[in-house]
């Protein structure tokens, strides 16, 4: 079992990583200009508020008690398998949809 600083480290460092995601998408409508279609923003919003909702989540564990840190855990580990599916399918989508705008 992954201890408390090894869970935060993760979640930070996906939270990086989806940070960046949606910088190379900003930079990319910017680019595009009048040209981004309303779907291309539709994506970046909807990867926008993926990211929000994770940052809330990782700010409610980083600064919970030890013992509320560990009832969230136990939430988060019953359901985990289907958060995680649903959040990698989620930004797959947002993903290949916003790909596809550009390609």
């Amino acid at each position: 079992m992954k201890s408390r600083e090894e869970i935060e480290h993760t979640l930070k460092a996906a939270l990086a990583s989806g940070e960046s995601k949606i910088e190379e998408m900003r930079a990319k409508l910017a680019a595009a200009g009048d040209d981004a279609s309303d779907d291309a923003k539709v994506a970046l919003a909807e990867a926008e508020k993926m990211w929000e909702d994770g940052k809330v989540k990782f700010d409610q564990l980083s600064q919970a008690s030890d013992e509320k840190f560990a009832e969230l855990r136990a939430d988060a580990e019953a359901n985990w398998d289907e958060i995680s599916d649903r959040l990698e399918s989620g930004w797959a989508s947002v993903s290949d949809k916003f790909k596809g705008f550009f390609s």
